[in-house]
């Protein structure tokens, strides 16, 4: 129900009043609008704008009548029959009556509606002229002498006054009645509307249209079958001895000559390890000792005489221990063998003719080959002579040897290093065979299981062999682990084995199980392979096509079960609706199976 605005507020008041009609002309703006409104006498004022007007259809315009005719406590009623001009209407709140005798009401959007769904135009024009007598009579007016446009204007004002009545219960009855005679035509009878079926005609076309796509692809597109032909095989065992080759270009599949392809995982590991040498990192005692030096020469042979930087040489300690020093000076003669002269310059003694003698006296440093207070030794202690066929020296220390301390700490030995070596490889055997065998398992090769073999790599220790291992800490060993094993091409083998199968003339192999191969030490032994062979009646993917494109399922399969050799069928539609096999070769799979007799 229309309820009354701001602007309808005085309406009771109004009824029975006089109204007042202003027809707009083209030429007219707002501001004419407005002004016209302003200047009108009665409370009620019509508002007749010219057919196809533009004023009055700008939302902008229609606020300013609903605020002007507010402000001059009028009340503004647009005559019209344009949905456009009565749209704005609504969004103002502004009454619209279609004619002059029409009742006013306020547009409503069903009311919009059912007017567009209208076809008849009213002609706003001559909207108030009931009939030809009285368009002839106004035209007769216009003609009149001193009679203008603004004569006919009062005419038709004079006619229209008092024919609108505005009231509440008009403006409520009269847009319910306003919106069923719009849905109703000019005899009475009710005129269907299109815009109400629109959404349903939409959805049938669409639906009709999905029906037809959906028709051709489920009948043309989607048709496809699986043929599956179970095949009665017999199963043979095949064993043939094979070599093998690490250079791919002498492999000769006739003559049973494979290649082995060498596959390896090399993952590092590092763990700790235990160092148990021992070793004193003190300091070293030294000293000075005295050498008598005797040399017995050899005519004719030349000869190095004397101790050479590095000599070793032993003293015993006073509680009996045997001490070590190395010389850390050069001592050495080479002699000519020509005269004894040859050694007298080097500080050598020689006297005699027919046996010659030759000594020299001399002292050097010697520092002791371990550290230790052990090598601290006081002085005047044996020493072990050296002597051979010619030469004789003796060796003795006036003073004491000092500066030997003891520091025992623990280093890495090699034996150390190989245990921990050992012991890694032998842990992660099982799970680097594991990691490997995973690698180069595919369905492309064989893979020669017995081959396997792992070794060392690299081996790095922290800290290093010989090195001192500090308190509490623990040594760390990374181990480079190799693993590897040989495989095949399962093509070759697959090719091989074709080769030595004795098959008849109307038998073929169906399926290869998996080869293996036995008694496999190195590449230079022979190795047996061996695996499963299927056999049994020739029968092609071909020969199967040939019987099954185009026809009904059920008579496929009774035309693939007569063949000798095929168990069973089983053929699968794509869609149940499906009863053939396509035409199409692309749209048929078929997949060839085999059991065991």
């Amino acid at each position: 129900m229309f309820i009354l605005t701001q602007a309808h507020e005085n309406v009771l008041y109004l009824i029975h009043m006089n109204k007042e009609v202003i027809y707009l002309e083209p030429e007219d703006d707002i501001t004419d609008i407005l002004s016209k409104l302003q200047r009108a006498e009665q409370k009620v004022v019509a508002l007749v704008p010219p057919k196809k007007a533009t004023m009055l259809r700008s939302a902008v315009n229609m606020k300013l009548v609903a605020k002007a005719a507010k402000e001059c406590k009028k009340v503004a009623v647009i005559v019209t029959a344009d949905p456009a001009i009565s749209k704005m209407a609504m969004m103002a709140q502004i009454p619209v009556a279609k004619t002059l005798q029409s009742r006013p009401v306020v547009p409503t959007k069903e009311s919009l509606e059912a007017a567009q769904a209208d076809e008849q135009v009213i002609d706003e024009d001559l909207a108030d002229v009931t009939d030809k007598a009285e368009l002839d009579s106004l035209k007769h007016k216009a003609d009149a002498p001193g009679k203008g446009p603004e004569s006919a204007a009062e005419a038709r004002k004079d006619k229209s006054a008092n024919t609108i009545e505005l009231d509440e219960e008009g403006l409520e009855n009269g847009s319910k009645k306003a919106s069923e005679k719009a849905k109703k035509g000019t005899d009475g009878k009710k005129v269907p509307d299109i815009a109400r079926y629109r959404k349903w005609i939409i959805a049938g076309v669409v639906a009709a249209l999905v029906l037809i796509v959906f028709g051709v692809w489920a009948f043309v597109f989607a048709p496809a079958a699986e043929i599956v032909v179970a095949m009665s095989t017999s199963s043979s065992n095949f064993s043939e001895e094979i070599r093998f080759t690490s250079d791919q270009s002498a492999e000769n599949v006739e003559e049973g000559i494979l290649y082995a392809h060498k596959e390896t995982f090399e993952p590092e590991y590092t763990e700790d390890f235990e160092a148990t040498g021992k070793e004193d990192r003190g300091e070293k005692a030294t000293g000075t000792v005295a050498l008598a030096m005797r040399f017995t020469p050899q005519a004719d042979a030349a000869t190095t005489v004397g101790l050479g930087k590095g000599t070793k040489l032993t003293a015993t300690t006073a509680d009996g221990k045997a001490v070590t020093y190395t010389l850390d000076e050069d001592l050495t003669t080479d002699w000519s063998g020509e005269s004894t002269a040859d050694l007298t310059a080097d500080g050598w003694k020689c006297s005699g003719v027919s046996s010659t003698t030759c000594t020299k006296s001399a002292s050097a440093k010697v520092t002791a080959t371990a550290a230790g207070e052990d090598y601290n030794i006081g002085a005047g202690r044996t020493w072990n002579p050296i002597t051979d066929d010619d030469e004789t020296i003796t060796i003795s220390n006036s003073g004491a040897f000092t500066g030997g301390t003891s520091r025992e700490v623990t280093t890495v030995t090699q034996s150390n290093l190989d245990s921990a070596k050992e012991r890694i490889l032998a842990s992660h055997a099982s799970e680097g065979k594991s990691l490997l065998m995973d690698q180069v398992k595919s369905d492309d090769v064989v893979v020669i299981e017995s081959s396997f073999a792992s070794e060392a790599g690299d081996v790095k220790s922290t800290p290093a062999v010989g090195a001192e291992v500090d308190e509490n800490a623990k040594p760390e060993i990374t181990v480079k682990a190799i693993y590897s094993v040989y495989t095949l091409d399962k093509t070759k083998v697959e090719e091989f084995i074709k080769a030595k199968m004795q098959v008849a003339d109307d038998q073929r192999i169906y399926s290869i199980g998996d080869p293996y191969v036995e008694r496999f030490t190195n590449l230079d032994e022979t190795a047996r392979l061996k695996t499963v062979v299927k056999t049994g009646p020739t029968v092609t993917e071909e020969t199967i096509m040939e019987k099954s494109k185009g026809r009904k399922i059920g008579e496929v399969q009774s035309l693939l079960r007569s063949i000798n050799g095929v168990s069973s069928v089983e053929i699968t539609p794509s869609y149940f609706w499906v009863n053939s096999v396509p035409n199409d070769p692309n749209k048929v799979t078929i997949e060839l199976t085999v059991e065991d007799n």
